[in-house]
Protein backbone atom coordinates (compact mmCIF):
# COMPACT_ATOMS: atom_id res chain seq x y z
CA UNK A 1 0.00 0.00 0.00
CA UNK A 2 1.28 3.48 -0.82
CA UNK A 3 2.75 5.54 2.00
CA UNK A 4 0.66 8.55 0.97
CA UNK A 5 -2.53 6.53 1.46
CA UNK A 6 -1.33 5.30 4.85
CA UNK A 7 -0.57 8.89 5.87
CA UNK A 8 -4.07 9.99 4.77
CA UNK A 9 -5.62 7.23 6.87
CA UNK A 10 -3.61 8.36 9.89
CA UNK A 11 -4.62 11.98 9.39
CA UNK A 12 -8.29 11.05 9.04
CA UNK A 13 -8.15 9.31 12.42
CA UNK A 14 -6.39 12.28 14.02
CA UNK A 15 -8.97 14.65 12.53
CA UNK A 16 -11.68 12.56 14.17
CA UNK A 17 -10.36 13.97 17.44
CA UNK A 18 -11.45 11.29 19.89
CA UNK A 19 -8.81 8.57 19.75
CA UNK A 20 -9.08 7.08 23.24
CA UNK A 21 -11.74 4.93 24.74
CA UNK A 22 -12.99 6.76 27.84
CA UNK A 23 -13.33 3.54 29.83
CA UNK A 24 -9.74 2.36 29.67
CA UNK A 25 -7.62 5.22 28.25
CA UNK A 26 -6.46 2.98 25.43
CA UNK A 27 -6.44 3.53 21.70
CA UNK A 28 -8.10 0.57 20.00
CA UNK A 29 -8.25 0.21 16.22
CA UNK A 30 -9.79 -2.58 14.16
CA UNK A 31 -8.13 -2.75 10.75
CA UNK A 32 -9.88 -4.72 8.00
CA UNK A 33 -7.96 -5.52 4.82
CA UNK A 34 -9.45 -7.29 1.81
CA UNK A 35 -8.03 -8.23 -1.58
CA UNK A 36 -11.47 -7.35 -3.04
CA UNK A 37 -12.28 -11.01 -3.74
CA UNK A 38 -12.31 -12.48 -0.25
CA UNK A 39 -13.73 -11.56 3.11
CA UNK A 40 -11.54 -9.04 4.92
CA UNK A 41 -8.95 -10.08 7.45
CA UNK A 42 -9.64 -8.12 10.65
CA UNK A 43 -6.99 -7.39 13.24
CA UNK A 44 -7.38 -5.40 16.45
CA UNK A 45 -4.58 -3.11 17.66
CA UNK A 46 -4.39 -1.70 21.17
CA UNK A 47 -1.94 0.67 22.88
CA UNK A 48 -1.87 3.61 25.28
CA UNK A 49 -0.32 5.98 22.71
CA UNK A 50 -1.74 6.56 19.23
CA UNK A 51 1.64 7.17 17.58
CA UNK A 52 3.09 3.92 18.94
CA UNK A 53 -0.01 2.06 17.83
CA UNK A 54 0.02 3.67 14.41
CA UNK A 55 3.63 2.60 13.79
CA UNK A 56 2.51 -1.02 14.10
CA UNK A 57 -0.59 -0.45 11.96
CA UNK A 58 1.43 1.36 9.26
CA UNK A 59 3.95 -1.50 9.13
CA UNK A 60 1.13 -3.97 8.54
CA UNK A 61 -0.50 -1.72 5.94
CA UNK A 62 2.83 -1.47 4.09
CA UNK A 63 2.61 -5.20 3.38
CA UNK A 64 -0.97 -5.01 2.05
CA UNK A 65 -1.36 -5.30 -1.73
CA UNK A 66 -1.63 -2.01 -3.61
CA UNK A 67 -5.32 -2.32 -4.55
CA UNK A 68 -6.56 -3.61 -1.20
CA UNK A 69 -9.73 -2.40 0.41
CA UNK A 70 -8.98 -1.04 3.86
CA UNK A 71 -11.34 -0.04 6.62
CA UNK A 72 -10.25 1.24 10.02
CA UNK A 73 -12.69 1.29 12.91
CA UNK A 74 -11.88 3.29 16.02
CA UNK A 75 -13.25 1.99 19.32
CA UNK A 76 -14.48 5.00 21.26
CA UNK A 77 -16.55 3.36 23.97
CA UNK A 78 -16.50 0.05 25.77
CA UNK A 79 -19.36 -1.30 27.83
CA UNK A 80 -18.73 -4.28 30.10
CA UNK A 81 -21.75 -6.53 30.51
CA UNK A 82 -22.43 -9.65 32.49
CA UNK A 83 -23.35 -12.59 30.32
CA UNK A 84 -26.98 -12.58 31.50
CA UNK A 85 -27.42 -8.93 30.51
CA UNK A 86 -25.70 -9.53 27.17
CA UNK A 87 -28.03 -12.45 26.44
CA UNK A 88 -31.06 -10.33 27.36
CA UNK A 89 -29.94 -7.64 24.91
CA UNK A 90 -29.43 -10.27 22.20
CA UNK A 91 -32.93 -11.61 22.78
CA UNK A 92 -34.31 -8.14 22.04
CA UNK A 93 -32.73 -7.93 18.57
CA UNK A 94 -35.84 -7.50 16.36
CA UNK A 95 -34.49 -9.01 13.13
CA UNK A 96 -31.48 -10.84 11.87
CA UNK A 97 -28.59 -8.52 11.06
CA UNK A 98 -29.87 -5.74 13.32
CA UNK A 99 -27.14 -5.97 15.97
CA UNK A 100 -25.35 -2.60 15.95
CA UNK A 101 -22.29 -3.17 18.11
CA UNK A 102 -19.00 -4.96 18.02
CA UNK A 103 -18.35 -7.57 20.67
CA UNK A 104 -15.15 -8.46 22.47
CA UNK A 105 -15.02 -11.50 24.71
CA UNK A 106 -11.90 -10.26 26.49
CA UNK A 107 -10.49 -6.88 27.57
CA UNK A 108 -7.57 -7.03 25.13
CA UNK A 109 -9.74 -7.50 22.00
CA UNK A 110 -7.96 -10.77 21.20
CA UNK A 111 -11.36 -12.43 20.71
CA UNK A 112 -13.46 -9.68 19.17
CA UNK A 113 -15.86 -9.22 16.29
CA UNK A 114 -16.96 -6.12 14.43
CA UNK A 115 -20.63 -5.37 13.77
CA UNK A 116 -20.15 -6.23 10.09
CA UNK A 117 -18.65 -9.63 10.94
CA UNK A 118 -21.48 -10.45 13.34
CA UNK A 119 -24.21 -9.46 10.91
CA UNK A 120 -22.49 -10.85 7.81
CA UNK A 121 -22.31 -14.32 9.38
CA UNK A 122 -25.70 -14.18 11.15
CA UNK A 123 -24.10 -14.92 14.51
CA UNK A 124 -27.05 -13.54 16.45
CA UNK A 125 -30.56 -14.61 15.62
CA UNK A 126 -33.79 -13.09 16.94
CA UNK A 127 -36.07 -15.11 19.12
CA UNK A 128 -36.63 -16.27 22.65
CA UNK A 129 -33.72 -16.32 25.03
CA UNK A 130 -32.62 -19.90 25.54
CA UNK A 131 -30.23 -20.50 28.40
Amino acid sequence: MQKSVIQKLKQALIDNGNLESHENDMVVLAVSISDRRHRANVKFYRDKAFNTLWTTVANDLNTAPKNSWVRIDLVQAVQKLRRSIFETKLAKVPKMNYWRYGVSFDADFKHALLEMEINGQNFFKPGKLQV
